[in-house]
């Protein structure tokens, strides 16, 4: 299967894997299930430390306004290329991906024990779609995309009346 073959075959999430996003600037948006992107990766190049794996070579956090901090993870991801005679494993896809570890939120700061988990899942869905992973999302081809923008309206151009 040549690249292009893999990248199609990725590209389509299937429905359950696809959420409307309901809340917060995002909303109306479409979201894809992160254990469907293991999922789609494991059926193409196999076990995950064995046909494709990753590396967490970063964790960071950076403070924002209002004193919200983000946490913050780099990542490579690797994939082993079965279409060679010596099943070499590609160069790093580099990932980054990020997530409040301290929010505000309308009650004060939250605090989120599971921001670098998240970040390293976020950092994860970047370099994956490099592969293909989810892209008809990314390309604005799943309605509801936070990738897409609505074509602006053009309103046909009426020449100016003349003045008598």
């Amino acid at each position: 299967m040549n690249a292009i073959e893999v990248y199609k075959k990725l590209s389509k999430p299937p429905e359950w894997a696809l959420k409307k996003i309901e809340a917060g600037r995002l909303k109306g948006k479409t979201d894809i299930n992160p254990q469907w992107r293991i999922q789609a990766m494991t059926e193409q190049f196999g076990f995950c430390g064995m046909g494709w794996k990753y590396t967490v070579d970063k964790l960071w956090t950076e403070t924002g306004a209002d004193n919200e901090i983000t946490a913050w993870a780099q990542i490579s991801l690797y994939f082993r290329d079965y279409t060679s005679p010596e099943n070499f494993w590609s160069d790093a896809i580099i990932g980054v991906g990020g997530n409040f570890l301290i929010a505000l939120e309308s009650k004060g700061l939250h605090n989120n024990d599971e921001a670098y988990k998240m970040a390293i899942t976020d950092a994860l869905s970047v370099a994956m779609k490099m592969l293909g992973v989810g892209a008809d999302v990314y390309a604005g081809q799943i309605d509801g995309s936070k990738y897409s923008r609505p074509a602006e309206q053009q309103k046909p151009y009426t020449p100016p009346k003349p003045e008598l």
